[in-house]
């Protein structure tokens, strides 16, 4: 489970519990086998105090998404200490990989990517571009294009929409396996012989 940042305050801290106890309950039974009530019964709250803080059970799962984005901002400056374009790509996927290893897991991470596919429509928040994952590597990969590191047939942009989608396959691919393979190992490789070869420049 992602870690939250520490509650203030009584309302604060009711709907941290409201938000753990959904995601406990997502992980142990799946997303569609839980009901509002019972995760608020299991978070000893009144069923109302669910709809103080969330509309559908769906919001946890869109919180869940920014609470991975906030520990994506915490590590800019340890990423930005490296001393070229693709090692700080190389630095941010190592750390990415690591927290969603070790921190989420597989099966919170089965019932975040689950949401997301069997929600209606193209407006989610795992392929949200304005996410800080989307726009630290979009500005990671455009410094490494203004040092002549990277290619320049496309834009900083564009490459970064493949590079995330690519990570998203590395994700998936790892659920489906439940986690059969290490996350950080099999990561590391996979963008040190495909994803960065194929940004630099030749």
């Amino acid at each position: 489970m992602a870690k939250q940042p520490k509650p203030h305050g009584k309302a604060e801290a009711t709907k941290q519990l409201i938000f753990e106890s959904a995601l406990t309950l997502f992980k142990k039974k799946g997303f569609d086998q839980v009901s509002i009530r019972e995760i608020t019964d299991y978070a000893g709250t009144a069923k109302g105090s669910f709809y103080t803080y969330f509309s559908t059970k769906s919001d946890i799962i869109v919180e869940e998404f920014w609470a991975i984005d906030a520990y994506y901002r915490s590590i800019e400056a340890e990423v930005l200490k490296q001393a070229s374009a693709p090692r700080r790509l190389l630095r941010f996927t190592e750390l990415q990989l690591l927290y969603v290893r070790d921190v989420i897991g597989c099966e919170t991470l089965k019932v975040l990517y689950a949401n997301q596919v069997l929600k209606e429509g193209s407006d989610k928040v795992i392929t949200d571009q304005s996410r800080f994952w989307y726009t630290f590597i979009c500005s990671i990969i455009e410094e490494g294009q203004e040092t002549g590191l990277f290619r320049k047939e496309k834009t900083s942009a564009e490459y970064a929409n493949f590079f995330n989608r690519a990570i998203r396959g590395l994700f998936l691919d790892w659920n489906i396996s439940s986690a059969s393979f290490d996350l950080v190992e099999a990561g590391l490789d996979y963008c040190r012989s495909l994803l960065l070869p194929a940004l630099l420049q030749s």
